[in-house]
């Protein structure tokens, strides 16, 4: 199975609104240049994000994007679902039935083949639900007081060190 490039994108939108230190939406174009995307894509992206009610848009002005709820309250599952949906894994189309179209080993072979399956993203979706974007934060930053840029501002060299050695005092 592969992960579409949607999902790192949706993480990142997630991280950068998460960590936007004043509680103020972040502007699209702000993040498309920051992520350095297609600002079409990224638009894809956060409707995804917004549908599934990741975060919230706000109109005008001052508007732009911000979290819909608490970094504790969105999990990996919860990104990967809103970019790539909760199809099985796995659908099958009758192939292996073909093989022994005369006898019950058909059927008994594609059940157990998609059991097998099926009981693979069971366990690979609730190793996802365990998993805070909060949790991811504070694994990164090293606190969990990470709102901690003002994304609507030039970000220079300064604000760069200031994370890192946020970091850095963390880990000592």
């Amino acid at each position: 199975m592969r992960i579409k490039s949607g999902v790192e994108q949706a993480v990142s939108i997630l991280v950068i609104l998460a960590t936007q230190s004043e509680e103020q939406p972040v502007k699209s174009d702000i993040i498309s240049a920051r992520l350095k995307v297609s600002p079409s894509y990224l638009k894809k992206v956060m409707r995804k994000l917004v549908v599934n009610q990741l975060i919230t848009s706000v109109s005008g002005n001052q508007g732009g994007f911000s979290l819909a709820r608490p970094a504790d309250d969105i999990t990996m599952l919860d990104i990967l679902d809103a970019i790539e949906g909760t199809d099985p894994f796995l659908q099958v189309d009758g192939l292996i039935q073909s093989v022994f179209p005369e006898t019950e080993l058909a059927v008994k072979g594609e059940e157990l083949f998609t059991d097998v399956f099926l009981e693979a993203q069971m366990s690979y979706r609730e190793t996802l639900q365990t998993v805070t974007l909060e949790a991811v934060l504070e694994q990164t930053i090293g606190t969990s007081d990470f709102r901690l840029v003002d994304w609507n501002k030039e970000m220079g060299k300064q604000d760069i060190l200031a994370l890192q050695s946020v970091n850095w005092r963390n880990e000592q």
